[in-house]
């Protein structure tokens, strides 16, 4: 090896934890080779995207991933480690920089400024195009391994490169170039092709999670172990970077097992007597080769979680993806669906080794039991032989280790947030899109996101149809428009839209065309009626309550507010015909830990196995937390009006199980009389505080209108009559309505807007721009208004989390809250107060400088504590274990 690049490759450290730069470059290839060479469906993808051969793809994606350090040849990286740099050239004199940019755009401003024009012939004028376009694609992804493109920074390289360094780095290229050969004849033949380049932008997002993970692998000292031996790249190739790379690659545990062959339903579900029509025609349905998009659209009970599952199975052995990832809206139910696969998924692989890995992915994750549970399970079962020791183990952990691997297991269940974020400008975006590669996408309840998360949500679809992926998405009330939207955002062109009409409904697509809209039956056991009764005081609705509790029924009444749902838990609490230990109170702001308690008691009180003894006469004061996330069951069913969707979603609590004969299901709204000429506090007037949460005044005044007309519906019959009359964009808007409907379209439109702004362009390549900043918080969803608080006690001088028993207890005694109400902690008087939260702060690795902890104290019985306001006014928060957080003196 040629001495004049034996450049160091780490600036801390000891010496013998050090890598030559060059042979950490070469580390790094050599793993993303294995790679490619072990996971030949991924190998495929790239080279589907790069335009080239396999082989040729393998070749240059190694190649690239052996420049992905050339920013740590310069000068200015190199004196981090000046005693080391003196070491190996003391008659080079070293002039001191601040370092100031990180070595990856380092990297990308020697290729920019100098190596593109001496790397390749110059001479040869046909390279130009190639190098201009499809090289600074792939340059930009390597050079940016670190989890975010290198910045466009427009310094020149004499800065932090010297004459010497540039050339070190050159003749390290050169040598590369040769070592491994790349065709360059090939490229050629691609020069006339215009779309060869533009090929390349999106082969960067691939090219550039390949690096991340073959830089963190190649990374790993105690396996690629130091070499002090000059060695020609050859020789160190061969023997060393090679061999090393398949090891670390095995050991990594990102090998996915091959997958089984499922031809009935029953070998992946053992407690399926018979498919349902919806599960029979996705085992009927002819399968391409190609990527496809799937909507399921059936009502709340009908088994699409199962046929989603059995289309994947057979598109995983068909070759189309080695694993699956199941995105939903909220933790809950994503813990919920992880704890129902942990005893399916082992079934999509054949037996034996590798097993197969099962990661929770979201931002709580650790506070799951089950989830704990398994990996202590793997690593306890997993058998060792020798080198081979606990190999389940290790990849389980190693795939836990944070939310940005863990989306490399075979398969994965979290929340839509950590999917939306490979294709947000969020770092380490590119591991999580390389996650998702070689997967089946399913997603849930796609109906419940709204117009920002949207974006992302269909730029997700685009990215991962256009690397050869397949979606499922899942729907009980999915509006034509939406469906249009999905489809579009997988063919990346809005082409003819959906025509079917019906429903239930299983729709394929490609990526050139509808391929089917399939009408699907019901099955007899959730095909049914609700009767919808309106109310139009709350004295009518107590009434409801009253009568069914007296014959012994369980009621729930879901308001829209946590201010409303308090107000009517109090009201019924002085009511003398019902029993205080009967009536029960939930909604979202309780610490985690009370709130896990009672959505335990609940569902032990409502659930599926909840007895008549346990039912009867019990009464539920509850907002939105109920309608998705728990499977409770409900003789009565009240709701506070709101959008049609939700409502149906709603009445999906009543008679949800088996119990006898219960009469038809009744819902009943509590709602303002739908008017012919509704003014513009129609709603507002009625539920001021709700108004917040619901603004579209016109949807809901066309909701309660049609119900009004209707009476109810006959599911599924009337879906498609119940959804399109209340979202038709060129429907009736009454004169009353028309400006809050135009506010309410810009409001829309803006939020859409942020949404595009907010997730990155397939078409924009893996390059720098104004959306990355690595400082930057990015938001899924829109609700930058909201901030966690830890709740803590204060009493005897001891300041303790609110939450005494458990691992985690901080986590545990959190909650989040709009921040206007609360927007810090007024200034503490008490100085062993204030000396106990610095101590909490230096202490706790969950907390720093911006964590706000509420420390409580007991005043005449009751928890309080002082904030204040977004506007600097001073408010009393209270906190009691049963009825949750309240802010009060708030404007």
């Amino acid at each position: 090896m040629d001495m004049m690049y034996a450049y160091w490759g780490k600036a801390d450290g000891n010496a013998s934890g050090h890598h030559l730069l060059v042979y950490h470059a070469l580390d790094v290839a050599a793993v993303a080779a294995v790679l490619l060479e072990q996971r030949p469906e991924l190998l495929r993808r790239l080279a589907t995207a790069m335009g080239l051969p396999p082989e040729a793809a393998k070749c240059w994606c190694s190649f690239l991933l052996g420049l992905h350090d050339l920013g740590k040849f310069a000068e200015t990286f190199q004196q981090l480690r000046e005693d080391l740099r003196i070491a190996l050239w003391p008659d080079k004199h070293i002039r001191m920089h601040n370092y100031s940019i990180r070595h990856d755009t380092l990297g990308w401003l020697l290729w920019r400024q100098f190596l593109r024009n001496e790397l390749f012939d110059p001479n040869d004028e046909e390279l130009q195009d190639f190098i201009d376009e499809g090289m600074n694609y792939w340059l930009a992804a390597v050079t940016g391994h670190h989890g975010w493109p290198p910045d466009d920074a427009q310094q020149p390289i004499k800065s932090h490169f010297r004459d010497f360094d540039k050339q070190a780095a050159l003749s390290f290229c050169r040598d590369w170039l040769a070592l491994l050969q790349p065709d360059l004849s090939l490229l050629k033949q691609h020069f006339e092709d215009p779309d060869f380049a533009r090929n390349q932008q999106k082969a960067s997002w691939l090219l550039a999670g390949i690096a991340v993970l073959a830089d963190w692998l190649g990374s790993d000292s105690a396996r690629f172990c130091y070499c002090d031996q000059p060695l020609p790249l050859f020789e160190y190739w061969e023997k060393y970077a090679l061999p090393t790379a398949r090891e670390a690659v095995k050991a990594a545990g990102i090998l996915p097992p091959p997958v089984q062959c499922i031809e009935q339903p029953r070998e992946l579900f053992d407690y399926l007597e018979m498919p349902t029509p919806l599960q029979q025609a996705c085992l009927d349905l002819p399968i391409g080769t190609e990527p496809q998009l799937f909507i399921l659209e059936d009502v709340t009970g009908s088994g699409k979680t199962e046929a989603a599952l059995i289309l994947a199975a057979r598109l995983m052995a068909a070759g189309q993806a080695q694993g699956l990832y199941i995105g939903l809206p909220t933790m809950a139910t994503a813990n919920a669906m992880y704890d129902r696969m942990s005893t399916v998924y082992e079934r999509l692989y054949r037996p034996g080794e590798p097993r197969p890995s099962l990661i929770l992915s979201h931002s709580a994750r650790h506070l799951s039991e089950s989830f704990q549970q398994s990996l202590l399970a793997a690593q306890a079962s997993a058998t060792h032989y020798g080198e081979e020791e606990s190999i389940v183990a290790q990849c389980n952990r190693w795939l836990a280790d944070n939310r940005k691997k863990a989306l490399l297991a075979d398969v994965g269940i979290g929340t839509i947030d950590q999917a939306l974020l490979a294709v947000m400008p969020a770092r380490h975006q590119s591991l999580r899109l390389l996650g998702l590669v070689g997967k089946v996408l399913i997603l849930d309840e796609v109906h419940a996101y709204h117009a920002y998360t949207s974006e992302p949500l269909k730029r997700l679809i685009r990215f991962h149809a256009a690397l050869g992926g397949s979606v499922i998405l899942l729907s009980a009330t999915l509006t034509r428009k939406q469906r249009t939207d999905f489809i579009a955002a997988f063919q990346g062109v809005t082409q003819a839209g959906p025509k079917s009409v019906e429903y239930p409904l299983l729709t394929q697509v490609n990526t050139g065309e509808i391929l089917v809209e399939q009408s699907v039956p019901t099955r007899s056991s959730v095909a049914r009626k609700v009767t919808v009764h309106q109310h139009r005081d709350e004295e009518a609705v107590c009434d409801e309550i009253r009568a069914a509790v007296e014959a012994g029924q369980c009621v729930c009444w879901i308001r829209n507010t946590v201010f409303d749902a308090r107000e009517a838990w109090r009201m019924l609490q002085d009511a003398d015909w019902l029993d205080s230990d009967r009536l029960h109170l939930f909604h979202s702001r309780y610490a985690l830990a009370d709130r896990l308690r009672i959505e335990q008691d609940m569902l032990e009180r409502f659930g599926k196995a909840s007895t008549p003894e346990q039912r009867s006469g019990r009464v539920l004061i509850a907002t939105q937390v109920v309608e998705q996330s728990l499977d409770l069951d409900f003789d009565r069913m009240i709701a506070d009006l709101a959008p049609i969707d939700l409502l149906i979603q709603r009445a999906g609590r009543l008679h949800r199980h088996q119990r006898g004969d219960r009469g038809t299901p009744v819902l009943d709204v509590y709602a303002p009389e739908p008017t012919d000429e509704p003014q513009a506090d129609w709603y507002k007037a009625w539920f001021p505080k709700a108004h917040y949460v619901y603004p579209d005044t016109l949807v809901l005044w066309r909701t309660t209108r049609l119900l009004a007309e209707q009476g109810g519906w006959r599911m599924p019959d009337d879906a498609r009559d119940l959804l399109e009359p209340v979202y038709d964009a060129d429907g009736l808007i009454p004169v009353g309505l028309a400006d809050n409907a135009q506010e309410v379209d810009g409001d829309t439109y803006a939020k859409q807007d942020a949404g595009k702004f907010a997730s990155l362009r397939l078409e924009g390549g893996y390059r720098s721009g104004p959306l990355w900043d690595e400082e930057a918080r990015v938001a899924t969803r829109l609700g930058d208004e909201s901030r966690t608080i830890y709740l803590a006690r204060w009493q005897k001088g001891q300041l303790t989390a609110w939450a005494d028993e458990g691992h985690y207890r901080w986590d545990l005694s959190s909650l989040r809250i709009n921040a206007k109400p609360l927007q810090e902690l007024a200034p503490v008087d008490d100085p062993a107060l204030q000396q106990a939260l610095a101590d909490l702060r230096d202490n706790e690795k969950l907390f720093d400088e911006g964590s706000l902890i509420v420390p409580f104290v007991v005043e005449e019985g009751t928890w309080r504590a002082i904030g204040m306001t977004e506007k600097g006014q001073q408010v009393t928060i209270e906190y009691d274990a049963d009825t949750g957080l309240e802010i009060r003196g708030a404007t």
